[in-house]
């Protein structure tokens, strides 16, 4: 019973500790979520290896690109989307 009771708390931290990194990974995957559907047609992206391109077609799950440099078309996997760079009148889209 005693060792119940010394092993308590450090249990107590252990899932707190579960919970709240549990938490904080499932807001960041949300937010980057809403940023990938926030994507739209002539917007400017940033995929996660570095290429900024512009946005010429949303299918469900891709994108088509095209390179500013010599306009040729690629596919991009919307999970391989890093930031958006065009930005958005926060009143239009409502």
């Amino acid at each position: 019973m005693g060792s119940l009771i010394t092993l308590l708390p450090m249990l107590l931290i252990f899932g707190g500790m579960i919970f709240f990194m549990n938490r904080s990974q499932k807001k960041k995957q949300r937010k980057e979520q809403e940023q990938r559907d926030s994507v739209q047609v002539g917007d400017e992206i940033v995929t996660i290896g570095g290429w900024v391109v512009r946005v010429i077609s949303i299918k469900e799950d891709h994108f088509i690109v095209e390179s500013p440099a010599d306009h040729s078309k690629m596919k991009l996997m919307k999970w391989a989307f890093s930031s958006n760079n065009t930005v958005h009148d926060a009143t239009l889209n409502k």
